[in-house]
């Protein structure tokens, strides 16, 4: 199988991705989630989704983290180090940084499996959900975590170049 036929599993590369910023960058250890017996710390309906597109010569694609304002929040003091509950601006700030950061894990990975590609500016939006659909010849892999108390969701979809 060539490098051109061989299509990268986005779930694994964004979980790897997601993982990683979350242990190193804040320090904080998540795990996959596979267990309705896991609870969590709030039900958090308020949600923050940032979007990373993907643009490459034989790919482009979307990197979306979607996460709890409250974890958020969290997030933004441990980067920070302000105090107290970070306003919409810190928060918005903190959510494009850390989908900036997952998304450079999954285009760095993608590189190494033969599909380089550029990030453009995170957008981030207060959305209920992350995107569901995907078009057709848009492959897509979907990571939903536990970490801190929370449940965090991540989405790669990328549409390949013909060869």
């Amino acid at each position: 199988m060539t490098t051109a036929s061989k299509r990268p599993d986005l779930r694994r590369i964004g979980e790897s991705a997601f993982t990683e910023v979350l242990s190193v960058v804040l320090l904080l250890p998540a795990t996959v989630r596979n267990s309705a017996g896991q609870s969590s710390r709030s039900d958090a309906p308020d949600q923050i989704t940032s979007t990373v597109l993907l643009a490459g010569q034989r790919l482009t694609g979307s990197v979306h983290v979607q996460l709890p304002l409250a974890f958020v929040a969290h997030a933004a003091h441990l980067l920070t180090g302000l105090d107290g509950a970070a306003r919409d601006a810190v928060q918005d700030d903190a959510a494009g940084e850390l989908a900036n950061m997952v998304a450079g894990r999954v285009a760095a990975q993608l590189a190494a499996d033969g599909f380089p590609c550029s990030l453009g500016t995170p957008s981030v939006s207060r959305s209920p959900c992350l995107p569901i659909e995907t078009e057709p010849g848009v492959d897509h892999g979907r990571t939903d975590l536990f970490c801190d108390g929370h449940w965090l969701s991540l989405k790669v979809q990328c549409r390949y170049a013909l060869p």
